[in-house]
């Protein structure tokens, strides 16, 4: 099938009308095409899952669900979707719905191929015109996206030197991942320095053996955390660190002495003391300038200059009105590179504050263990997951040194991020578990979907479907066409049912669409079934 035409669906009980329909209009000559269809609302959602149609023609009078439900449920799922509802009633209520629904036309019966035509005429040139309009929005930003790297050099100069105007404007243009608008980990500048020979005296070659020394970096260590790597107004190169698992020293000692190897050319680099606000980025950024100069002075290829009076603490603490509530959050959310990193950053904040008393400290950490502990203990984390308030007092009273305590919290708090990853992929798989409990309970209910199970457990309907794949390696959709079937099956043994009555008993209220589902679950019809297993 050509991919540019417009794919139809027809729905109507009547098989006569979807066979006139098929027959009486030009679809290629309209670039369309019919890639489906059904004789009832229910066949006709499940074939919409598999093939996406750009345009549905239906009746309004069918048995179980109207072409007006099949509509609203249309639109609920499929907003992009243009609706063409067929009616022989000319009552303006029916107009008046399908407006309501968001129908795009109402064409009265008896058929007529010409009304039908000049009416896909209008809603194909409506469609064509919406995506030529989206193909110059999707133009317009791989225009903006192939000039990123651009962008993103403007924006991170814009960070070290503290241009806030030009953070801002860019800011704005929203390129994606492109550029690092959020920085949140321990910050870290290093600034890296080739001493060209004489012999590249001419500028491009400069740049061009620079901008190929950037790629190395972020080609050879792009799988090493988060890195930024870029120009200054001084053509250095910078590396901007916002990860900690990157050993920023190390790894500069590293592409130093590559380079100097490569080029066999003189190589410095200046790296900047950690900070943890974005706001500081300009002060790591003159600190490894500083060090880059002791490093021409001392003629040591890489300085860690971190003996400087860096902003304290308190200046560069999470920015959330009470720091204890952000770490439990972080703490149930599992994630244990944040929570330990927070945690050490209030225990350093006690220090500023004056407790420099050990017997403070020890209390200030008991205190956030016992904080934390409960507030787990709230949401129900089982009391043989935690430590008793006591065990903490008990360790914790007796060290004498600072670093002991700090090793201490930060262990316990990563022992608590782990047992809030287990019970956080626990609940996920116990909600599926509830709601395949909800399905096996009440598979005869026609009105069970996916969003209507996501509102009743109060979880998004995208986030149950996936989750639901992932534990039952089905669909939503299947898994409950498979149960109704399962089902209908049982009741066959136990009795000999016809398909109107055993489509009613699992939940399926149209007969037609039973024996369909039921010879593609089973690979036989309802009468092979009978047959095969003595049922009649």
């Amino acid at each position: 099938m050509n991919q540019n035409l417009l794919k139809v669906l027809i729905v109507d009980d009547e098989q006569n009308t979807r066979k006139l329909l098929r027959l009486c209009i030009d679809w290629e000559s309209l670039g369309m095409s019919i890639i489906g269809d059904a004789d009832s609302g229910i066949e006709a959602l499940d074939i919409m899952q598999e093939t996406k149609p750009d345009i549905v023609l239906t009746d309004i009078e069918m048995p179980y669900m109207d072409g007006l439900m099949l509509s609203k449920q249309i639109k609920s799922q499929f907003i992009d979707v243009y609706i063409v509802i067929l009616t022989a009633h000319e009552q303006f209520s029916y107009a008046q719905q399908a407006i309501t629904i968001g129908v795009s036309d109402f064409i009265l019966k008896p058929i007529n191929a010409e009304v039908i035509t000049n009416t896909l005429i209008k809603l194909r040139d409506k469609i064509i015109k919406q995506r030529e309009k989206l193909t110059k929005l999707e133009t317009s930003y791989e225009y903006i996206k192939s000039n990123s790297s651009q962008l993103k050099n403007q924006y991170l100069n814009a960070l070290i030197t503290g241009d806030s105007a030009t953070i801002e404007l860019i800011n704005k243009l929203d390129i994606e991942k492109t550029i690092p608008t959020t920085l949140t980990n321990q910050i870290q500048i290093a600034v890296i320095n080739i001493i060209f020979d004489t012999y590249y005296n001419n500028k491009q070659s400069r740049q061009s053996i620079t901008q190929n020394c950037i790629n190395y970096i972020e080609e050879s260590f792009s799988d090493n955390g988060s890195l930024y790597v870029f120009n200054d107004p001084d053509d250095y190169i910078v590396i901007l660190s916002d990860d900690t698992t990157i050993n920023l020293p190390k790894l500069c000692e590293q592409i130093v002495n590559y380079f100097k190897m490569s080029l066999n050319m003189a190589v410095y680099c200046g790296i900047g003391a950690i900070i943890s606000s974005i706001n500081h980025i300009p002060f790591s950024y003159q600190e490894a300038k500083n060090a880059l100069k002791l490093c021409y002075i001392l003629d040591e290829p890489v300085i860690y200059n971190h003996n400087l009076d860096t902003p304290k603490a308190t200046d560069y603490m999470p920015t959330k009105d009470n720091p204890l509530e952000y770490l439990i959050l972080l703490v149930k959310s599992a994630l244990s590179t944040q929570s330990t990193e927070l945690a050490v950053n209030l225990l350093h904040e006690s220090l500023e504050k004056g407790l420099t008393d050990i017997n403070d400290i020890r209390h200030f950490a008991i205190d956030l263990l016992t904080q934390v502990t409960n507030a787990l203990r709230q949401v129900g984390v089982p009391n043989s997951e935690l430590q008793s308030n006591e065990i903490y007092y008990s360790e914790i009273i007796n060290m004498h040194i600072y670093a002991d305590i700090e090793k201490y919290v930060t262990n316990v708090i990563s022992d608590l991020c782990d047992k809030m990853s287990v019970i956080n992929n626990d609940k996920q798989n116990n909600t599926v578990l509830q709601v395949i409990h909800h399905l096996e309970n009440n598979f005869s209910d026609t009105t069970l979907s996916l969003t209507g199970l996501a509102n009743q457990f109060y979880i998004n309907p995208s986030y149950l479907s996936r989750i639901f794949k992932q534990f039952t390696n089905s669909s939503f959709t299947d898994y409950l066409l498979e149960l109704r079937i399962k089902k209908a099956i049982e009741f066959l043994h136990l009795g000999n049912y016809k398909a109107y009555q055993l489509a009613q008993m699992v939940g399926i209220p149209d007969p037609n669409y039973f024996t369909k589902c039921f010879k593609k679950v089973t690979g036989l019809s309802l009468k092979e079934y009978k047959n095969k297993n003595n049922l009649i």
